[in-house]
């Protein structure tokens, strides 16, 4: 078995079978890829289609099925049933370009290689795309070595655009946090901290759905952003921790990650419409990491320095706050942004 893909599932009826029709059209014989579908107590009708999909294709699809415990544990419970030499991972509302993890397969998982790292493109459910679609898998190789060297000095988000030797994995008994919260970022580092080979490529076959409204990083309310303070201060300390204790080889990116940490948690905060009291609660043990704000430099538009200006003053005065809210949610987002992703299309 040269491939497991490991697909957590919860209510997403609507783009599953995009997702499922795509591993069907990678170009890979029976035998060779193994799709694990691991319900996590989807409420809709995710199951019978699931069903579906195992009882045609019972060599290739399989579902297990499991109470609602977060994306991260249902991808332990995919890990702990695979067979391929390689693992990945494919969100359920997100799909692969035709024949593109055969490419991938056939290109660059040589022998030695403990982590490809591959391109993608973020698309809305109209089909229209961010960026221009490239949908023929090709590319090549523009890193090759030491994890440590090309993690410290760029971001490697997104465990699914990620081939992992499955040996590599087992032997460092690496898994997800049980914590549902910026789990790839968490996972990622604890892969780069054993110094695997990482090959990076050019390939750009993964596509990551921006449309869906019952996705986690879209679907935030008050009591959700609440219990996930005790989760980021978690995984900030995770990183402080290294900082203290660990070998500083990955110094640079475990700075990043708890920034990363502390700004997402931010964002969140922003769109849950938090009342004074519930905004203070919240705020005060992220401002007191002294990381929370965002690097303006780093946004290259007029809205983008913007909002980021906004977010730093926000982090202090809570009218800048709801100010800040309204004009990210209400305006930008909603009527803005699509507007210059449709122009740029």
């Amino acid at each position: 078995m040269k491939l497991s893909v490991i697909v957590p599932v919860y209510n997403v009826e609507k783009y599953l079978p995009r997702c499922l029709g795509s591993l069907l059209r990678q170009g890979l014989k029976v035998g060779e890829c193994e799709v694990i579908c691991v319900n996590d107590g989807s409420p809709d009708n995710s199951a019978r289609i699931l069903i579906d999909y195992e009882s045609k294709y019972p060599d290739m699809f399989k579902v297990i099925t499991q109470e609602n415990m977060g994306v991260g544990e249902a991808r332990n419970t995919g890990m702990k049933a695979a067979r391929g030499e390689w693992i990945t991972f494919l969100d359920s509302d997100d799909y692969v370009t035709d024949g593109g993890y055969k490419f991938i397969l056939d290109h660059f998982c040589d022998e030695g290689v403990d982590v490809v790292h591959f391109n993608w493109l973020q698309i809305y459910t109209d089909g229209k795309t961010l960026y221009d679609p490239n949908t023929k898998p090709d590319g090549e190789i523009v890193f090759d070595g030491d994890a440590a060297i090309v993690y410290n000095q760029r971001k490697l988000p997104y465990t699914c655009v990620k081939f992992y030797n499955r040996s590599f994995l087992q032997e460092h008994h690496i898994c997800f946090e049980k914590s549902s919260f910026m789990e790839d970022e968490s996972f990622n580092f604890d892969v780069f901290l054993q110094h695997p080979r990482l090959r990076v490529v050019s390939s750009n076959i993964y596509r990551y759905e921006q449309g869906n409204p019952n996705s986690s990083l879209t679907t935030v309310n008050k009591e959700k952003v609440k219990k996930q303070l005790e989760l980021v201060l978690y995984m900030v300390e995770k990183m402080q921790k290294y900082l203290q204790e660990g070998d500083g080889i990955l110094k640079p990116a475990a700075w990043r990650n708890a920034h990363t940490f502390s700004v997402h948690y931010y964002n969140k905060m922003l769109k849950a419409g938090l009342t004074w009291s519930e905004w203070r609660q919240c705020s005060q043990p992220i401002k007191l990491q002294r990381i929370y704000k965002c690097d303006v430099s780093l946004e290259s538009s007029f809205f983008g320095k913007l909002i980021a200006l906004l977010k730093n003053g926000s982090g202090s005065f809570y009218l800048v706050y709801f100010f800040t809210a309204f004009f990210m949610y209400k305006i930008f987002l909603r009527w803005i942004r699509p507007r210059v992703v449709v122009s740029n299309s």
